[in-house]
């Protein structure tokens, strides 16, 4: 009788242990990899979460908080808990068992940037990924090719939307050799101008060389904007 007992007794665990494995193979997954969005400032930003096994459980979007160093809640299932309108949440259906949960924001600025969580949990288990939303503002060079004489003067202008130019910085590289251009300060200034949101960091050469010939950069922290110089003799000769 005790062997028998002992034997119902192992056969009930292990029956246990069975379902616990299925359950736990059953449980929602997040199809969706933690990546990186880019985008411009004024877009519209959609976060993507594509969910399978959803079940009874709810897509969770969350924010991360620098002040408390934690993710806020932003969405559960269909609710949303800011008092932004540029923020809502969407989904649909491929299958029963499959779905996405979009997490939408209108017209992103600044403050729209970090780090947002898609996560699916209960009291045992939890699932999440995120995504890193870049907002970067539009910026432009002018002229992007310039052929010109020695002894020309040259005019680079490095547009963006209401930013303190002095944040941006200018580059040089050519595929001959590499310097500093500041070296040459005779030869080449920066001006700055700021008018209707606009701000402009402007590379003025003069009398460019031959060894100003290359690739001149104008950089604001993950931009880059280039214009290619090339300073030759005879160019403007038909």
């Amino acid at each position: 009788m005790f062997i028998f007992y002992t034997l119902a007794f192992l056969l009930t665990f292990i029956i246990h242990g069975l379902t616990t494995a299925v359950n736990t193979n059953d449980f929602a997954r997040i199809l969706t990899r933690t990546h990186n969005q880019t985008l411009n400032l004024s877009d519209s930003a959609i976060l993507t979460c594509h969910v399978t096994n959803l079940g009874n459980h709810h897509v969770t979007w969350l924010k991360y908080d620098r002040n408390t160093s934690t993710f806020l809640p932003i969405t559960v299932g269909e609710q949303v808990f800011l008092a932004d309108k540029r923020y809502s949440v969407s989904y649909y259906s491929i299958s029963p068992d499959n779905s996405y949960w979009n997490l939408e924001i209108y017209n992103i600025q600044l403050p729209d940037e970090g780090i947002y969580e898609c996560k699916i949990s209960n009291r045992r288990q939890s699932v999440a990924i995120k995504i890193h939303l870049h907002v970067q503002i539009p910026m432009t060079i002018k002229p992007s090719r310039l052929y010109v004489e020695p002894g020309s003067n040259v005019e680079l202008d490095c547009m963006i939307y209401n930013v303190n130019t002095s944040s941006i910085t200018w580059h040089f590289s050519s595929y001959n050799y590499t310097y500093d251009y500041h070296h040459y300060d005779y030869d080449i200034h920066e001006k700055y101008q700021h008018e209707k949101n606009i701000s402009k960091s402007q590379l003025i050469i003069r009398h460019a060389q031959p060894y100003h010939s290359g690739l001149w950069t104008c950089t604001y922290k993950r931009q880059k904007r280039s214009a290619r110089i090339v300073v030759e003799k005879g160019l403007l000769v038909v």
